[in-house]
């Protein structure tokens, strides 16, 4: 495993703590960004192959709008028939709000079409919010508090995962994170200056996160309406609530074209998709079952274990800081909106929903250092003090990410996975690779491995199927003009005869495992 950016981001973000210390704040905020980003290009490198869920389809969406950001298809030319219910084998995808993946598309088109370049958006978002957390802290009179928040974002396992592509739903989830810490972040900005340039901001972010992830973009009104009943007088409701009104027309103007153009252009599929997100209230969607705890008990995903109790005594710290009323307000209210949605509201559970509030969780977390600072360094003077609270911030840095964790998954396979097959994800991801150069043309290629077939649209130019059809269709095909393949026979996918007889149609002797 090459660890030398691993190595690199560890000195930078030492460097950044010095940074912070001299009060040098420029160097501060390059050396924490570039810290994440170091650490992350390290892990988005070691998985040569797409994750099976939801990887490989956001890539291969996203490679598709690389030619035409307008037109959102997985399967680009369906020459077989398909359901369009189906998301992981239709054509027109609409599965997900597309801003995620028109991101991915352009730093394939400037990068080239491989891991590395669908995965660096990722990577470069979380840098970023590195950078915003910090500024939180600032806003909070609590710079320790940021920055120790900062550190353990910045080597979050289940950030870092999620930007690897290991855990679904992936991209999307990272960019959901970053532009609803954005909005909120921009909410307070707002209250901290009352500039009214930042409300622009809150409806642009908020716009940018329901083109990712739909509604749950909205989660700032709800601490922004909620503020507003609490901080104001009645006999300026009006006021206020004409601020919140204007700030969400710019949201509606960010994410309602490309609602009227998918419900114009793809009426049947965007109604269906409209339906089908309804369906997660009510529904446990695809097996995503969990109990009121589900959330609670997915913690120790989020968080190291020793992370947990500072949850608790960072929440009582946050009750009686003197911090800003508005400030307690936004920040509860985000949370607990997100918790108690998706808990109660919400039938279908999935850890990585509430991951859109984790930097607010891990700035509570970081009320704890302050705290420590405050008593063993500012009201005891012993400069002693600044070494135990970062030892101990550069502990919770450590166990929240879970190195030997990461080591194992991405040199021994993912969790779901084990040595041999992560050996297999990488010989097949070769041999999609080679499709194009195996081949002089474009081809329909059937009796590709069960659902690795969207894996070889991202890798080849070639139409793979993970199937093969009756001998009529394939004939059917070849007087169309279309030029027939197929992979030789790999596990119990054994090819018919009428398939190995026909010299029209070229056997790839390459097995899939």
């Amino acid at each position: 495993m090459n660890v030398e950016l691993f190595l690199v981001s560890i000195l930078l973000a030492v460097l950044s703590i010095y940074a912070f210390l001299t009060k040098r704040n420029i160097l501060l905020y390059f050396f924490l960004f570039s810290s994440a980003l170091f650490v992350r290009m390290h892990y988005i490198q070691q998985d040569p192959f797409l994750h099976d869920w939801d990887e490989r389809y956001h890539a291969v969406v996203a490679k598709n709008f690389i030619t035409n950001p307008l037109l959102p298809v997985l399967r680009e030319d369906p020459v077989l028939p398909y359901n369009f219910q189906d998301w992981w084998g239709n054509h027109i995808w609409l599965h997900k709000q597309p801003l995620f993946m028109w991101q991915m598309a352009l730093s394939m088109k400037i990068f080239g079409i491989n891991e590395f370049a669908l995965r660096l958006p990722s990577a470069i978002l979380c840098s970023f919010l590195c950078i915003i957390i910090l500024r939180i802290g600032y806003l909070m009179k609590k710079p320790l508090a940021g920055m120790g928040a900062a550190l353990l974002f910045c080597f979050s396992m289940f950030s870092i995962e999620l930007t690897t592509g290991a855990i679904g739903m992936d991209h999307n989830d990272i960019s959901m994170l970053f532009y609803v810490t954005c909005s909120i972040w921009a909410l307070l900005e707002y209250y901290s200056s009352k500039n009214y340039k930042w409300l622009i901001l809150v409806g642009l972010f908020s716009g940018l996160a329901i083109l990712v992830k739909w509604l749950t973009g909205l989660l700032v009104y709800a601490a922004f309406g909620l503020n507003i009943l609490i901080m104001e007088r009645p006999k300026d409701y009006i006021k206020q609530f004409k601020r919140l009104f204007l700030t969400l027309i710019i949201t509606l103007i960010i994410m309602l074209p490309w609602q009227i153009y998918i419900h114009t252009e793809y009426p049947v599929e965007a109604k269906y998709e409209f339906q089908f997100n309804q369906q997660h209230l009510t529904e446990a969607i695809e097996g995503h079952t969990g109990n009121y705890l589900f959330y609670f008990i997915e913690l120790p995903k989020h968080f190291s274990y020793f992370l947990i109790p500072l949850i608790i005594s960072g929440l009582i710290l946050f009750l009686k800081s003197k911090l800003p009323t508005y400030f307690k307000i936004i920040i509860l209210t985000s949370i607990l909106t997100v918790y108690v949605f998706f808990t109660l509201l919400a039938t279908t559970k999935v850890s990585a929903y509430v991951f859109m509030v984790y930097p607010l969780i891990l700035l509570i977390i970081g009320l704890n250092y302050d705290y420590l600072y405050n008593k063993l360094v500012v009201k005891s003077g012993k400069k002693i003090g600044t070494v135990i609270v970062f030892m101990i911030i550069a502990i919770s840095v450590y166990t929240n990410l879970k190195y030997e964790t990461l080591r194992k998954t991405h040199e021994r396979g993912l969790s779901n996975y084990n040595w041999d097959n992560r050996k297999i994800k990488i010989h097949n991801a070769e041999i999609y690779r080679s499709l194009d150069t195996t081949l002089n043309g474009s081809y329909i290629i059937f009796n590709g491995k069960s659902m690795e077939d969207v894996e070889a649209l991202f890798y080849s130019n070639q139409n793979v199927y993970a199937w093969w059809p009756e001998k009529d269709v394939i004939d059917s095909l070849k007087s169309k003009g279309y030029k027939i393949a197929a992979f030789a026979s790999h596990g119990n996918q054994i090819l018919p005869q009428f398939i190995i007889e026909d010299k029209d149609i070229i056997i790839i002797n390459k097995t899939l495992y």
